[in-house]
């Protein structure tokens, strides 16, 4: 059975109605949480050495656990290279340079897995 009153919108006193507001979303940085116990935890050293030296193969990404990323940055780098006379890979170079900056950082806080990369 339905409510004959049930009204979306709410009405203020004297007012026209007025729609529903959507809920603000207040972006937070993600931090990353505590490794737990075993668990190796990524060095961001590393990982900003590792994308500024070799971002064009995505093996930051890779250490990180970023599979993904790291496979299309080699997919684009190498395979793109012969379609686009080697504009991909450079495009992929500064990918990766940006990339290992943002690591460095500290703009990149966690790895793939969500804990924290030690400093």
């Amino acid at each position: 059975m339905q409510d004959n009153n049930y009204n979306p919108y709410t009405t203020p006193a004297g007012g026209a109605p007025v729609p529903p507001q959507q809920p603000v979303y207040t972006p937070t940085a993600f931090e990353g949480m505590d490794p737990p116990e075993g668990y190796p935890q990524k060095s961001r050293l590393a990982a900003g050495i590792l994308g500024m030296l070799t971002g064009s193969l995505g093996l930051h990404n890779f250490y990180l656990g970023n599979s993904q990323r790291g496979l299309i940055q080699i997919l684009v780098s190498t395979l793109g290279a012969a379609l686009t006379c080697g504009i991909s890979t450079v495009a992929m170079m500064i990918w990766g340079i940006i990339e290992g900056i943002q690591i460095l950082e500290h703009k990149t806080n966690a790895d793939a897995n969500g804990i924290k990369l030690k400093d």
